[in-house]
């Protein structure tokens, strides 16, 4: 029972450096309606408003299927990516508490609006080099009247 023991804990040491993202990246999938859309590029700014609270305390996350344009000003990044990006905008607290989520793809977007209390979605932060954000992002299989969708995905962003 000890030598298998051991050789999970080695696997499992050998592992965790092949599953490191490096800051400006994501690893995982966006799901809509069977259509799954790689997330290969993660951002991340601080400050943004919480429309609930009307204070600049939300930390917004964007994973998207490639690179932003060059030249894009994450502030001007509300509910909705440049041109025909697909992708996924998550907008956290200072508890980690996911608070607003917003979807876009090739057929239309999805904005759910800023919530508290909803456990459809989730983050859990990792701990990283100083001035980035990392985690991994989830969400149920949430349904809405036009679209399902679902979203799993680890990111380091350099934090703006």
């Amino acid at each position: 029972m000890r030598h298998i023991l051991g050789a999970v804990f080695l696997l499992v040491l050998i592992a965790l450096p092949a599953a490191a993202v490096d800051a400006g990246h994501a690893e995982g999938a966006l799901v809509i309606d069977g259509v799954k859309y790689q997330l290969n590029f993660a951002y991340a700014i601080a400050k943004q408003k919480n429309q609930l609270t009307d204070r600049n305390e939300m930390t917004r996350i964007i994973l998207t299927d490639r690179a932003l344009p060059d030249g894009t000003k994450l502030t001007d990044l509300d509910d909705t990516l440049p041109g025909d990006l697909n992708g996924v905008i998550i907008c956290v607290d200072k508890q980690g508490r996911v608070g607003h989520v917003a979807i876009q793809h090739p057929t239309g977007n999805f904005d759910g609006g800023y919530f508290e209390g909803i456990a459809d979605y989730e983050y859990k932060p990792h701990k990283g080099d100083s001035g980035t954000i990392g985690g991994t992002v989830s969400s149920l299989r949430v349904k809405t009247n036009t679209m399902s969708f679902t979203y799993d995905a680890t990111f380091v962003a350099a934090l703006k």
